[in-house]
Parts: C-alpha cells; structure tokens; sequence
C-alpha cells in the first residue's frame, strides 16, 4: 500500500498492483512532481497508469476528471477498487494499450503523465502521439531511467528535468 500525500484525499492508503511489470512511483518522486505543478485543475490523463497513484493524486488536488488507462487487466481492476474506496466518481479506466487509445481517443488534456514499463523505447514516438491529445499549454511528466538524455519535440518546452535515484522526471509543457 502507499499514501496519497495531498490534498483532499491526502494520508488514505490505496493499493498497489503487484505486477512485475510495474513500477511504483516512490512517494518522494511523487511529492515532487505535484510541488513543481503548484496547482492542478483541469482534464487528467494517467496513461500506464499501474495503480493509479499519479491520477488519484491529480484528482485529490483538484483535477475536474482523470483518465487511467492500462493494457493490464489486474492494474485496472486495482485502479477501479481503489477509486471505489476512496469514493471518487469523475473518472474512467480503459482496459487498453496505450497506441490504441491514443489513435481513438477524441478527449484533449490539460495534464499528462506517462510512466511506461521499464523496457519502454519509443519516447520520442509517444511524446509526438501525446503531443496530438494535450491542450496549447498543458503539461506532461515523463517519468525515464535517470540514465537517459532528456528527449527533445519540436512542440513541447521542457519546463523541468530532474533525476531522483535512477529515475528522472521530465516536465514538458506545450507551446
């Protein structure tokens, strides 16, 4: 289990997947992410979503509607449970790979955040596809190895990039 750490639902503990596949967002990267956007409002989109700890956390701070989305059955499922407990109602989970919901998806974000599996390789491809459905001045946190260069599209300013261990938060905004 892991905390909310702000706003309305902040101290309430939600379950995590226990997927090998996914990685959870450790708490201090979490924090920090939502200190550096100071205030979150708007459409959400938590694609590869895992447990649903970065969009939960966005609709504990004000967020008026989150999208979770994961290709893995038990991640949504948890996700769903999880909301449930916590009584929230302005969501969708999609059971879906992320390139299917992209190419289909007609809703536009204020916010985006990407957390892909550890053996992701297409960033540049995503952040191009992602670009296509994040409004004019939205922003998106990539969560990367701390290994990795930060990865540069033409539409998109990075705002931030930061490394915590072997992670790296990258914080893009549109231009």
């Amino acid at each position: 289990m892991i905390k909310i750490h702000a706003g309305k639902y902040k101290g309430q503990k939600i379950n995590i997947t226990g997927i090998d596949s996914t990685r959870e967002t450790a708490s201090m990267v979490r924090e920090a992410v939502f200190n550096s956007l100071y205030e979150v409002d708007g459409k959400v989109l938590d694609l590869f979503a895992g447990s649903g700890s970065l969009g939960i956390t966005a609709l504990s701070m004000g967020a008026s509607f989150c999208y979770f989305i994961d290709n893995n059955f038990k991640a949504t499922k948890n996700i769903k449970d999880n909301l449930d407990k916590l009584k929230i109602s302005n969501y969708k989970v999609i059971n879906q790979d992320y390139n299917l919901f992209l190419k289909t998806n007609l809703e536009i974000f204020d916010l985006i955040f990407l957390d892909p599996p550890y053996d992701f390789k297409e960033y540049k491809n995503l952040l191009m596809e992602v670009r296509k459905v994040l409004n004019l001045d939205g922003k998106i946190i990539l969560e990367v190895s701390s290994k990795l260069d930060d990865i540069l599209i033409d539409s998109l300013d990075i705002i931030k990039s930061k490394k915590y261990g072997n992670k790296k938060i990258i914080i893009y905004q549109g231009l």
